[in-house]
């Protein structure tokens, strides 16, 4: 192998490393690599968050009120049913991502 490609390969495997998450504290046993290395004291990266299912919605002739003609929105289309999630409500901290149901299909928007 290249020694190019070889440093390269060891950079990402410790930068994969730093970003990965971790199990809660209580799982995981305290650990030493050898006696120069710390130990090692996971922790939650992500808070978890509540799933949104059943979410509201309006009909689409009531919509003018609530979206606005330049707003983006996810539009999905299940056996003749039609629903817009606007992108708006999918960003953010609780809500990534929403569970519905549609046309009789379990489905998840997302962004």
């Amino acid at each position: 192998m290249h020694p190019m490609l070889a440093r390269l390969l060891a950079g990402l495997a410790t930068l994969a490393l730093s970003f990965a998450f971790v199990a809660p504290r209580a799982a995981v046993a305290q650990s030493r690599l050898s006696d120069a290395t710390p130990p090692f004291e996971p922790m939650r990266v992500v808070r978890a968050f509540p799933p949104i299912v059943d979410a509201p919605y309006i009909s689409g002739r009531d919509v003018d009120d609530e979206v606005t003609a330049k707003e983006l929105v996810i539009g999905v289309v299940v056996n003749g049913e039609a629903r817009a999630y606007p992108i708006n409500m999918l960003t953010g901290p609780s809500r990534e991502i929403i569970n519905d149901h549609l046309g009789g299909v379990a489905i998840a928007a997302t962004w």
